[in-house]
Order: C-alpha cells, then structure tokens, then sequence
C-alpha cells in the first residue's frame, strides 16, 4: 500500500526531481511496484487518498 506521503511527495515534484525520482526507481527496480500502488490507491475511491494518487500518476504521465 503506498503511504499517502509518497503520492504527495510525486505531486509535488519538480521537473530536475521528477527525473531523479524516475531514474532511481528505475535503477532500484521497484518503478512498477510503486506505479501498481499508486493506481490501487486510485481504485480504492478512498476520497482523498484515491485523489492524490491519481495527481500523481498524471505528474509521472499516466492519464485516465
């Protein structure tokens, strides 16, 4: 389950740390494990949980 500090620490992400964050996580391995939680937060319709997931989804370029 992804902490609801993780969808708001992407959303809040500016370019030059949106391209660390991918690379890091790419590098780690575990980029699909913290896309699969973000879109299970947005499945959930946990209100604002499920909202700040999808603000991060579209900040890491997944539309609806």
């Amino acid at each position: 389950m992804t902490s609801p500090d993780l969808a708001a620490k992407i959303s809040d992400l500016q370019k030059d740390e949106l391209d660390r964050f991918f690379r890091e996580h790419l590098r780690n391995r575990d980029m699909h494990t913290v896309i699969a939680n973000l879109n299970e937060a947005v499945l959930a319709k946990d209100g604002l949980r499920s909202e700040n997931a999808l603000k991060a989804l579209k900040k890491l370029g997944f539309t609806e």
